[in-house]
């Protein structure tokens, strides 16, 4: 009997995770670019610009205002389930018994590949941008910085978010090797990285860059859209 209820209660546990995957998926797949767009401008931005539906076609294509706001949206996506599976636990309702960061791999992969969108989407900076705050914030600010510089010195985006990307990648790992286990709020700004979350890091790195295939191209060619342009 003790044995039967050991394995209800990993079954319960395992669906309850299945099922916060899944939500967090389903989170990640809303597009915000286009929603927002066609609510508060009543306009399809997949129409416009890029055809893009993330927040760098958002902000070009709606303005500032709303395009900013389409960007905080997509970066909650990738902390949502995270943050609720935080709350559950530092409430004792229920505590996961996986990795945090597997539910922001789901919101990334429902922000490029939307059920909502045919299996299309953005190009997932933003909502990795997200996870990389909730799960190593020193990474985050660090790779905020670098795409700060970057844009602001050329203009680019698709540049910006390539290096702010290999930042992350570069800051993850140096975590795991020099960071320290966070005991409190303060340390959790400086703490060590597990190796599933460089190797998140990594992949969603690599899926950055695939996803800017056409930017690349075009930065070669000199035709790249640039926030330093006139029309």
């Amino acid at each position: 009997m003790f044995l039967l209820s050991d394995i209800n209660t990993e079954a319960i546990n395992a669906s309850i995770a299945i099922g916060l995957m899944i939500l967090s998926y389903l989170i990640g797949s809303i597009p915000f670019g286009l929603v927002i767009g066609k609510l508060l401008a009543h306009k399809d931005i997949r129409q416009y610009g890029s055809g893009n539906v993330g927040s760098t076609n958002a902000i070009r294509v709606l303005g500032k205002k709303i395009g900013f706001f389409v960007f905080f949206l997509d970066v909650f996506k990738g902390m949502a389930v995270i943050i609720l599976v935080k709350v559950l636990a530092a409430t004792h309702v229920w505590e996961s018994n996986i990795e945090e960061l597997w539910y922001g791999a789901f919101a990334i992969i429902g922000h490029t590949f939307s059920i909502f969108l045919g299996f299309k989407g953005g190009k997932a900076v933003a909502t990795s941008l997200g996870v990389v705050l909730i799960t190593s914030p020193l990474t985050a600010i660090a790779c905020l910085i670098v795409f700060g510089l970057i844009l602001v010195s050329t203009g680019y985006v698709s540049l910006g978010s390539t290096f702010a990307a290999l930042t992350v990648v570069c800051v993850g790992w140096m975590l795991h090797f020099i960071g320290i286990e966070p005991h409190n709020f303060i340390e959790y700004f400086i703490g060590k990285t597990s190796l599933a979350l460089c190797i998140l890091f990594s992949c969603a790195t690599a899926l950055i860059f695939i996803r800017h295939r056409k930017n690349y191209i075009r930065l070669m060619n000199g035709t790249e859209n640039s926030f330093k342009k006139k029309k």
